[in-house]
């Protein structure tokens, strides 16, 4: 269900499900911000399939601004990952150069000639046989970057239709009964009219996986 997370005279943030679009099919949140007497003046994007955050603002002249707050800010992301994690490490830095366009199965990074800078930082939450739960933030924007770049990594997140296999994701729906794709936007900080924000959707528990 869509809801509002935070609103004050300047902006709205709502909680978007996953399977629902920004604005380009339905269910929608465009739609739902008309139904619902809102403006629609959105600041950042989600993948349908990706739950979390969206900041609105309720001025059109605010949302350049708010635009660059967002960028001068952090957005963080919680992610269920295939696989355990191999390395001693917990903490990781993914910075392959990326396309800004979505790609495929096979080749997420994308073709050379498209390839732009890009990094993505984190850390792992939990592991164990099977799986891997991370947080991690982006400092670029490109488009599926955390789902190429942990794709590129040999761990692709759960349920991505488009950089998993479909065999695999098939047989996690047929043992744990959840069909989506797990990333989330957990919360959004940045700076905006001297007030510094911090709003967070915790909504999003991986327990499931990591049962004893």
């Amino acid at each position: 269900m869509i809801s509002i997370q935070y609103e004050d005279p300047f902006l709205i943030v709502l909680s978007k499900p996953h399977g629902v679009s920004v604005h380009n099919e339905e269910p929608s949140l465009q739609t739902w911000l008309k139904n619902n007497q809102k403006p629609i003046h959105f600041v950042n994007r989600l993948d349908t399939d990706t739950s979390g955050l969206i900041l609105i603002a309720k001025n059109p002249h605010d949302q350049n601004h708010l635009q660059i707050a967002m960028s001068d800010g952090e957005k963080k992301y919680r992610a269920l990952l295939r696989t355990g994690w191999k390395l001693e490490t917990t903490h990781f830095t993914w910075d392959l150069p990326l396309s800004d366009k979505a790609e495929g199965y096979r080749n997420p990074q994308g073709q050379k000639t498209d390839l732009k800078p890009c990094l993505t930082i984190g850390e792992v939450v939990r592991t164990n046989k099977y799986f891997t739960e991370i947080t991690c933030h982006i400092k670029t924007g490109r488009q599926h970057q955390i789902r190429k770049h942990s794709a590129l990594a040999k761990h692709p997140i759960v349920g991505d239709s488009r950089y998993n296999e479909k065999k695999y994701n098939e047989n996690i729906f047929a043992i744990y009964g959840v069909n989506r794709m797990f990333l989330h936007s957990e919360s959004l900080k940045f700076k905006f009219k001297n007030k510094d924000y911090l709003i967070e959707d915790k909504n999003f528990n991986l327990d499931l996986f990591f049962k004893q």
